[in-house]
């Protein structure tokens, strides 16, 4: 009744395309970061009223008798102010969290750490804690996070024990509301939460009758249960009980639209997330170039070619991502324009990601000119490199510097040759490196097509296309086989080993 990861990771890729995903978070995308998760929590707790909280299912009914028992919060808000106000560590979810195009996030978690991941990404994150903030507006904002239960910021607001998730609906209903609007138009994917969770549990409670009038298919990812062979007939026993009950949990979440994949450890959700980035960006082309020298192919040939690129891209249902170099970002753009507007096409947006460069100013140039490189290049997987000279250069500095990250983060580069100037250079460099490069998806004979001016525009934009189409069918290839091997096996070379290389490349430059 689980799904498996290549339906889940088809099927939120298809969602981040329309724009329309979101993600729920639980506690345990924090634990691995320096923070308890509930056990860990209330374990103090539990003591001082004689209870074992390894033995207790609802923590959130422990959190309540504490309450009753104290008769204030005051020592509860310095338990959670202690647990959660201390920094933790960004961890390699959180990174990946911060780059997905989601339009919200959602959570039940009370610390910062997705406001610290996007922060150190660069992305302007609108956060609601409060009903009375989810009215304002922040400037310039990428991603809305709702903290439904509160922030550690306000503890005494926190939703924690049963009086707050029995009110919740009441006194919070503008956060109700909303949820139920994200509910019905957008595709979740829950993280951090397991079939034990008392905030799944009671969230799914209040979210009862919203989820069960919804047609839209959501998505959970969580922990398989495991067999302990210490101990004996008993851990067999306890195992197959377990297992029996995680299937009826499966079952029950399909009742609020709710599809779960199993995972074995929490490492697993890293490689999803990781496959989920790629699946997007193998859609998303980054064009870079400049011209302010067009040399021997000519500037009437070198602007068609330019526009009939962003003609094909629009056609094959790719986005375009440009940092609108000099004479070529503006010809490509044309291109893609000309056939989104023949084609009735007018959301723009879901098809070009233009980042333009600012001019004179020098004061932010460099900095700026090299963090706005890499969000381009980190958002695409493949980069096609056209011309590329500027007033001071024969080969443009940017240009070379787009290629370098492009390598660095593992995506893969394909340059116009034909074009001369910074893209026969590109050219050049790659040869010899041609099957480490593309894992040995592009033979020399294609990749020679590329640098030859004596062919039609027609035919060397074919090459361009032939190399991305035969390079996506090779990881196709290698994640279907990651997917399908047990994860002890995973770290066995598929195709040179590729996969895994760039796995860890790519969190080593996270």
């Amino acid at each position: 009744m689980a799904i498996s990861r290549s339906y889940l990771v088809n099927r939120y890729v298809d969602a981040l395309h329309e724009e329309d995903a979101a993600l729920f978070i639980g506690a345990g995308m924090s634990r691995n970061s320096g923070f308890v998760d509930w056990k860990g929590l209330m374990r103090d707790c539990a003591k001082e009223l004689g209870l074992d909280v390894d033995l207790e299912h609802d923590l959130v009914a422990v959190a309540q008798y504490y309450l009753n028992k104290r008769m204030d919060r005051s020592r509860l808000n310095q338990i959670l102010t202690d647990e959660f106000g201390k920094p933790g560590t960004i961890s390699a979810n959180h990174k990946l969290i911060a780059r997905l195009p989601v339009s919200s996030i959602w959570t039940t978690n009370f610390d910062s750490l997705i406001e610290d991941s996007f922060k150190a990404a660069n992305r302007i994150l609108d956060v609601k804690s409060t009903d009375e903030n989810i009215a304002t507006h922040k400037k310039g904002r990428e991603v809305i996070l709702y903290k439904m239960h509160g922030d550690i910021a306000m503890p005494n607001k926190v939703i924690i024990c049963k009086d707050d998730y029995e009110r919740y609906a009441r006194d919070h209903e503008v956060f109700q509301n909303a949820l139920e609007g994200e509910l019905i138009s957008r595709t979740f994917l829950f993280l951090g939460f397991s079939f034990t969770d008392p905030h799944l549990e009671y969230m799914l409670g209040h979210l009862r009758s919203l989820l069960e009038n919804s047609k839209r298919e959501h998505y959970a990812i969580m922990r398989e249960v495991r067999e302990d062979w210490s101990k004996g007939k008993e851990g067999v026993r306890s195992f197959k009980y377990a297992k029996n009950k995680q299937k009826l949990q499966i079952r029950d979440l399909q009742r609020y639209s709710i599809q779960t994949h199993l995972v074995e450890k929490f490492s697993d959700v890293t490689d999803i997330l990781d496959l989920v980035e790629q699946r997007y960006n193998q859609k998303n082309i980054f064009v870079s170039g400049s011209a302010h020298d067009f040399g021997t192919f000519g500037e009437t040939r070198m602007r068609t070619l330019c526009k009939q690129l962003g003609e094909r891209l629009m056609k094959g249902k790719y986005k375009l991502v440009s940092g609108y170099g000099l004479n070529i970002g503006s010809s490509v753009v044309e291109g893609a324009l000309l056939n989104l507007y023949e084609n009735g096409d007018s959301a723009l947006e879901k098809h070009l990601l233009l980042r333009p460069f600012p001019r004179d100013t020098p004061s932010i140039e460099a900095e700026y000119h090299r963090n706005n490189r890499e969000y381009m290049v980190r958002r695409c997987e493949f980069a096609i490199f056209i011309a590329g000279t500027s007033r001071s250069s024969a080969e443009s500095a940017g240009v070379m510097e787009e290629y370098e990250m492009t390598r660095r983060l593992g995506k893969f580069p394909i340059p116009i040759g034909a074009t001369g100037f910074a893209a026969r250079r590109i050219w050049e460099l790659m040869q010899p490196e041609l099957n480490t490069i593309f894992h040995g998806a592009v033979r020399l004979r294609l990749f020679q097509r590329l640098n030859n001016p004596n062919i039609s525009n027609e035919r060397l934009l074919d090459a361009v296309f032939e190399v991305i189409t035969k390079v996506s069918a090779i990881e196709r290839i290698n994640r279907n086989q990651v997917q399908t091997l047990p994860s002890e096996k995973v770290g066995r070379p598929l195709i040179g080993g590729q996969i895994e290389r760039r796995l860890k490349k790519r969190r080593r430059h996270s």
